[in-house]
């Protein structure tokens, strides 16, 4: 588990200024070294288990915006 290539990929994502549901591009998944648990809290959006798995509330915020009520 690297939860700073965990960062780095929302940090990316987060710079693109996109906002999604979840991530699921394979191709982009498999430029980071991530581990199974976060590729998959990754592809459900699970916002919660990203925090516990060590993502920034900032990241996550920036990237999964549609998640969160306003």
């Amino acid at each position: 588990m690297s939860d700073y290539q965990l960062n780095k990929l929302l940090f990316n994502v987060a710079a693109q200024h996109k906002t999604v549901d979840s991530l699921s591009d394979s191709a982009e998944l498999a430029s980071y070294e991530l581990s199974p648990e976060e590729i998959e809290a990754l592809e459900t959006g699970d916002t919660d288990r990203l925090y516990r798995l060590g993502a920034n509330p900032y990241l996550i915020r920036r990237v999964f915006r549609y998640r969160f009520k306003v």
